[in-house]
């Protein structure tokens, strides 16, 4: 009978379980895209483990490959240099019928420069039927690594030089800052990125938010050619404002720009064809995962849809359910038994663990590329793992048991009692809500490239304080409901109680206070848009976009969980301090401090 309840909690537990998998990877339909293919997309062929940073390029036979891959999808290409082993891109695009917009790279390397241009001209003059146009210079301005004038130089030579309109690129609002560049080019190309503006649009306004932008280009150059050379929406990493990177939002974005594009008679470029790792050392996670096409050359999605944003969650729900059933099995075959109330409980606090454990490790391996990233990754996800392991086993105590002792109040830090669940589970606690105040205080102050650790706070943040709600079920009659919550003893077999402490706990009181801190922050700096965007942008007079682009029904979500996630695990430390002052104001008069000697 014993196995029987076991099994049917476990099967109810599990379809739960697979029911939560499922609705946030409902398939998303799409309705199919005029015409054929794309115009045209960013192509920059590096692989893991290459990258122009370290010089190590990709080979003639791997952008082969790479132009074979896309060619039945896209019609035109855009390189950004003639180096750098991109010299053999003509002849192998117009191998596969493709036009390609050409680029040379700029930056404040002057001789580099010189040899940039030299190639570009070179290029341009011996394929000019599969060279289409060039543009000389790629948001120089933007890094502030060249002045206009010296832009104008090199714009002026590949003018006079070559046949194929030439253009400079930058994003838009560049172009109305230094309007001057305007006239030293054929036609002008400006980036539009919904996600990377002052002012980021959701991706429902995205395509309003470009339309826009574009006029008012337009109408500032009248006449002009305009070249909308990169849009596009991220996949992977933190979300800004309104813009919330995600493989369905990217599949929405791309759709919409096709529509809009065709309806308006815009000439875009899409950024781009293939995720590119190594960017994250410029841009943090989001960087590196623009492409189409992930970093192993698989198409993302359809263009024609359905799509889902975590293709492999059947897998991954499958995986949540089979280690949260062996959690269950093993505490069900190691401890007393449980009522089939406590099974049940315990069935959905492991297969939500384990869930929970599963999607972190998922993106923080997805997310992760250079070293420190990894070592980042392996720390929180040991620490996670290692108290979400002793949240089930304090859980497990506290539903085989009755009613709990009452005890003095205990610290976290040089009190952390005598069984091994309770040192592992403090030290644990305390070492990873320590490390996520840090990382709180990261993203407030330096928060432009750092992802939300959302997914690494959920199991302390959620798990602490239901495992002191279990215990409040079971505490000493008459004592508060702080003190089955309290930080210091959430692990023991006890409760405390608003005695004299045997330490002030100082280390729950800071870390509860800086929590609060945190997430009050968290709402300020970038709970409707990342506040130091558009201040900087204003500043340097380059924020085009009015206060009334601000999305307010669309706030950053991602930023709302991580404020709230801080709120609720600072509840155990706040209570610990409370019972602390609670405990001194029972302190009768004349009587000594913890640790005071009186004659």
């Amino acid at each position: 009978m014993r196995i029987l309840k076991l099994l049917a909690v476990l099967l109810v537990a599990g379809l739960g379980t697979a029911a939560l998998w499922y609705l946030p990877n409902r398939p998303v339909p799409l309705d199919p895209p005029p015409g054929g293919k794309l115009k045209s997309v960013s192509f920059a062929p590096f692989r893991d483990g290459q990258s122009p940073l370290t010089r190590v390029y990709p080979s003639t036979g791997q952008i082969d490959e790479d132009l074979a891959a896309i060619a039945p999808q896209v019609a035109g290409i855009r390189t950004y240099t003639s180096l750098e082993g991109l010299e053999v891109v003509p002849e192998l695009a117009k191998k596969h019928g493709l036009q390609v917009t050409m680029g040379a790279w700029l930056s404040s390397k002057l001789d580099k420069n010189e040899a940039e241009v030299n190639s570009l001209i070179a290029l341009a003059n011996r394929y000019p039927d599969t060279i289409t146009r060039v543009i000389v210079g790629n948001e120089v301005l933007l890094r502030g690594e060249l002045t206009p004038e010296q832009i104008t130089g090199y714009l002026r030579k590949v003018k006079a030089a070559i046949k194929q309109p030439v253009s400079y690129a930058d994003v838009w609002e560049w172009w109305l800052k230094y309007p001057q560049m305007a006239k030293e080019v054929d036609y002008i190309t400006i980036h539009l990125l919904p996600y990377w503006e002052d002012i980021p649009a959701s991706v429902e306004k995205g395509a309003e938010h470009i339309a826009w932008s574009y006029r008012e280009i337009s109408q500032r150059f009248p006449g002009k050619p305009i070249l909308i050379g990169e849009t596009g929406w991220p996949t992977a990493g933190r979300a800004r404002g309104a813009a919330a990177p995600g493989l369905v939002a990217k599949a929405q974005f791309i759709n919409q720009v096709i529509r809009l594009a065709g309806k308006e008679g815009f000439d875009v470029n899409i950024i781009e064809a293939f995720d590119q790792n190594w960017k994250q050392k410029l841009e943090g996670t989001v960087g590196g995962h623009w492409g189409l096409y992930t970093v192993d050359r698989k198409p993302k999605f359809s263009l024609a849809g359905p799509v889902v944003e975590n293709p492999k969650w059947i897998e991954h729900a499958a995986l949540a359910v089979i280690a949260g059933s062996a959690l269950v099995g093993v505490l069900a075959a190691s401890g007393p038994a449980l009522p089939l109330s406590g099974l049940a409980a315990l069935a959905v606090l492991s297969d939500g663990f384990a869930s929970l454990y599963l999607h972190a490790a998922d993106l923080g391996v997805h997310w992760s590329y250079y070293w420190q990233d990894l070592t980042l990754t392996a720390v929180m996800l040991a620490l996670t793992g290692a108290l979400g392991l002793c949240i089930l086993m304090a859980a497990h105590r506290v539903l085989a048991g009755r009613a709990l002792p009452a005890e003095s109040l205990r610290g976290l830090v040089g009190d952390i009692g005598y069984g091994r669940l309770d040192r592992v589970g403090a030290v644990v606690t305390l070492a990873l809500t320590a490390l996520l105040v840090a990382w709180s205080f990261l993203i407030v102050f330096d928060g432009r490239y750092r992802n939300f650790p959302t997914w690494y706070a959920a199991v302390p943040a959620l798990g602490l304080p239901i495992l002191g709600w279990l215990r409040a079920g079971r505490r000493p009659a008459g004592t508060d409901w702080r003190s089955a919550m309290a930080a210091g003893s959430l692990f023991r077999p006890a409760v405390t109680v608003a005695r004299t402490p045997v330490r002030a706990p100082r280390a729950e009181l800071w870390l509860g206070r800086l929590l609060l801190a945190g997430a009050t922050l968290t709402l300020l700096a970038e709970g409707v848009l990342p506040v130091d965007a558009p201040l900087r942008g204003w500043l340097a007079g380059t924020s085009a976009m009015p206060l009334s682009a601000i999305d307010w029904a669309h706030p950053n979500v991602e930023a709302l969980v991580w404020a709230g996630l801080q709120a609720l695990l600072s509840l155990p430390f706040l209570a610990s301090a409370r019972l602390a002052r609670l405990a001194r104001a029972a302190r009768p008069a004349g009587a000594a401090r913890p640790g005071e000697v009186r004659p």
